[in-house]
């Protein structure tokens, strides 16, 4: 926060010094040592102009705070800054159109669907801003090198993850005698016992994002893995992997309505504001929105960790955000330059978020956290960087599965189920669909 304000001192050259001091002398790398060289002639990128291109934020107020912090960023080292916001579905496509063009924008936010392994031959490497911001805060969470690295290498900056947590009733499971749902079996048996009394759960069946992130969370809970370690061999046919079927399809039988099918990323955000839902598992969005427009609901939601699987594991699966940026930019020293000081500035853009940005760097990640470490219904949520993983996992987050995610086949392959496929023949068709497209990423 002190960054942001007023000084006689230069912020932005004062954060060069921090950033120098951390470095130490001893850094090589010819692009960290390029960079460093340029930050002692900042008038190199003075009139230039950064070009961003972000996602429009599910808390407005984080997007007004960072175009505002962009711009001063930009009036304090004589750049231009101009910020473009759009639908994070369609940055897939503005990416294939910018890489088709050899133009476009100077640093790119990805969000969920990351593509630095389909275009890191055309990505900036960040591999020296990654190292060293680091070491500057106490180094990155285990999961943040997944879907950025590339045979060693670093081709962007994670900026924060979201979470999906349990977003429960606590006064409907209460009033009906239920248990807390910290496991997926409790939060089934609430789903049955409400939805007969008017208040169903749901989770998405479709093609949005929190399809794709949450019958990962409750597959992975389940035991079951989508590939290896090594990130080359899928892994869903399991046993583990039926059961997690199985359970889904009675969790829609038995506490959900056929709305789910046709659900977008923020259908159960308005499902839980309309004081229908028991629970719901989605970002903290969801949350703020009841907050604001039903604040008798919100009064009695509560926030829970991952439901914990038949084996009391949790994996939480976590939409990550980073920044990339094009081999062919112009301006690829202001744009490390500015990212290095948002990152700096990590915890003042949880605070604008409300707690929705997670970091991704250990000492900003530890207790208490802005905003959710003084909330007491939010403060579980600290505790979900021990559980969190990304899609591919235990392997990493390859380009096979960043297309088997752009496309829905696991959140198809629940559907498939609950529409009344069994799960051996939806795994099949699932199989196939994976070989498909792991195959002609091994011929590429």
């Amino acid at each position: 926060m002190s960054d942001l304000r007023p000084t006689q001192t230069d912020p932005a050259s004062a954060s060069r010094r921090r950033f120098l001091k951390v470095a130490g002398a001893g850094v090589a790398g010819g692009s960290l040592l390029t960079m460093l060289d340029a930050r002692k002639a900042p008038a190199q990128i003075k009139g230039s102009t950064l070009r961003i291109l972000t996602w429009s934020h599910y808390i407005p107020a984080y997007d007004v705070w960072f175009d505002k912090f962009a711009a001063q960023w930009g009036d304090q080292n004589g750049v231009k800054v101009r910020v473009d916001h759009i639908p994070h579905l369609e940055i897939p496509a503005r990416m294939a159109a910018e890489y088709a063009a050899g133009s476009g924008h100077d640093l790119i936010l990805n969000n969920s669907t990351i593509l630095a392994r389909l275009y890191y031959k055309s990505l900036v490497d960040m591999t020296d801003i990654f190292d060293q911001l680091g070491k500057k805060y106490g180094g990155w969470i285990p999961a943040a090198k997944s879907p950025i690295e590339v045979d060693g290498r670093i081709y962007g900056i994670p900026m924060y993850y979201i979470l999906l947590p349990m977003i429960w009733r606590k006064d409907l499971f209460e009033a009906s005698g239920l248990k807390p749902p910290d496991t997926w079996e409790l939060a089934r048996v609430a789903g049955r016992t409400l939805k007969a009394k008017g208040n169903p759960t749901g989770m998405a069946f479709s093609h949005c994002n929190d399809a794709n992130l949450n019958w990962r969370s409750l597959m992975f809970s389940f035991g079951a893995t989508e590939t290896d370690p090594s990130g080359d061999n899928p892994t869903i046919d399991s046993k583990e992997m039926r059961e997690a079927l199985r359970f889904a399809k009675a969790m829609f039988d038995e506490g959900m309505t056929p709305e789910v099918f046709s659900w977008d990323d923020a259908s159960d955000n308005r499902f839980l504001a309309s004081g229908i839902a028991c629970w719901i598992l989605d970002a903290i969005s969801a949350y703020r929105t009841t907050e604001s427009t039903n604040p008798a609901v919100f009064k009695n939601t509560y926030l829970a960790l991952e439901p914990a699987g038949p084996g009391g594991k949790r994996v939480s699966v976590c939409a990550p955000i980073v920044f990339l940026g094009w081999k062919f930019s112009k301006n690829q020293q202001a744009a490390k330059e500015f990212m290095v000081h948002l990152v700096d500035n990590d915890k003042e853009g949880m605070i604008q978020s409300t707690g929705y940005n997670m970091p991704f760097l250990n000492d900003n990640a530890k207790k208490p956290m802005p905003i959710l470490g003084t909330d007491p219904k939010m403060q579980v949520l600290q505790d979900f960087p021990k559980i969190i993983a990304f899609f591919g996992y235990p392997g990493p987050y390859s380009p096979q599965i960043q297309e088997v995610a752009s496309l829905f086949v696991l959140p198809d392959i629940f559907t498939r189920v609950a529409r009344g496929t069994s799960a051996d023949d939806a795994v099949k068709w699932g199989v196939g669909e994976y070989r498909r497209i792991f195959a002609k990423h091994k011929r590429a």
